[in-house]
């Protein structure tokens, strides 16, 4: 009970995090999701002695998410976090602010929350550094791509019949007066105002609940990368890549911009969902290549407390997210 009572203390945690670079080898275990993997990776971008990342081994740094928050463990030290992701603990920097923002969006998709108040003063600071803010509809990527191709992509929320379905996602900007060039920044208050209310009528077939301001949020961007589509992509590449790909990504930012290319084209083909409920899973028969990606959608359906499968027509596969042990990976450094 006293992790209820206990204040969040990110500063503490972040501060405390500074010291152990001081260290001369380093071992860190966390959980097997694309917060952590980017934090690890960050961590041995900077630290000069021996590191290594576990999954399952113990550590004299181990950062954990429970029910209550997250907790950040250092040499026996327990700091409470609240519900901030752990990339957000890190100092802000031009050169990781990439990664960072991929981190946290990451974090705030999988474990459907809305941003701490330690994570919006983060948000604020980045600002300095070329972030901008603004209030839009929260579908991926609409600043650099056409708007039915935005809305197709879009997996929180998911859209029935628009979500991973080009042709009715089409049909849709055409019937509020656009065409298959059209951006979001072109439609007038009109046609806005319109498309969200198309959007929420196909939303309450999921969420009976859902209103304007669920869909119309506050969105950050960092030059050409929107901070939604980050999350995304980071969480397909984990499914992708494995851990040491997005390790090495978040430790070459430039890299994220292909990424996202990649992660594009992959929803570029289209994709539905069939899913069966077993009694120990969900098998979900999809081309979506993505456990988590389909775990995020399942969730807004209201499926949740057992692990995704995905059976892409080849073979059948999840992700070590649910529950699988993952091996220790090390890396020296002179």
């Amino acid at each position: 009970m006293e992790n209820f009572l206990r204040d969040p203390a990110p500063e503490e945690a972040s501060k405390l995090i500074s010291s152990i670079y001081s260290m001369k080898s380093l071992c860190i275990r966390g959980p097997y999701d694309p917060d952590f993997v980017i934090f690890s990776s960050l961590i041995s971008k900077y630290f000069k002695g021996e590191i290594g990342v576990s999954f399952s081994s113990t550590c004299d740094v181990t950062l954990e998410k429970r029910d209550t928050g997250s907790f950040l463990t250092v040499e026996g030290k327990e700091i409470y976090v609240g519900f901030s992701s752990f990339t957000s603990l890190l100092p802000l920097t031009i050169d990781d602010l990439v990664p960072m923002l991929a981190g946290i969006s990451s974090d705030l998709i999988l474990y459907r929350r809305k941003p701490s108040p330690w994570e919006e003063n983060l948000f604020t600071k980045a600002q300095d550094l070329g972030v901008t803010e603004e209030k839009s509809l929260k579908i991926p990527g609409y600043r650099e791509i056409p708007l039915f191709l935005s809305l197709s992509y879009s997996l929180d929320p998911y859209i029935p019949e628009i979500s991973g379905n080009r042709e009715n996602s089409l049909k849709l900007v055409r019937e509020i007066g656009g065409n298959e060039f059209t951006k979001l920044s072109e439609l007038d208050e009109s046609q806005l105002n319109t498309l969200v209310f198309r959007l929420i009528t196909l939303l309450v077939k999921v969420n009976p609940k859902v209103d304007r301001e669920e869909l119309v949020v506050k969105r950050y961007f960092f030059h050409g990368y929107d901070f939604l589509e980050l999350g995304f992509a980071s969480i397909y590449l984990l499914d992708k890549l494995g851990y040491p790909g997005l390790f090495d990504l978040a430790l070459s930012p430039s890299l994220f911009g292909p990424s996202l290319e990649i992660y594009r084209e992959s929803l570029s083909l289209g994709f539905s969902l069939d899913m069966i409920e077993e009694r120990n899973r969900y098998l979900v028969n999809t081309s979506l290549a993505s456990p988590l990606l389909a775990y995020v959608i399942l969730r807004q359906l209201g499926k949740k407390g057992k692990p995704v499968f995905v059976n892409d027509g080849n073979r059948v596969f999840t992700s070590r997210f649910f529950g699988n042990v993952g091996e220790v990976d090390s890396k020296d450094k002179d």
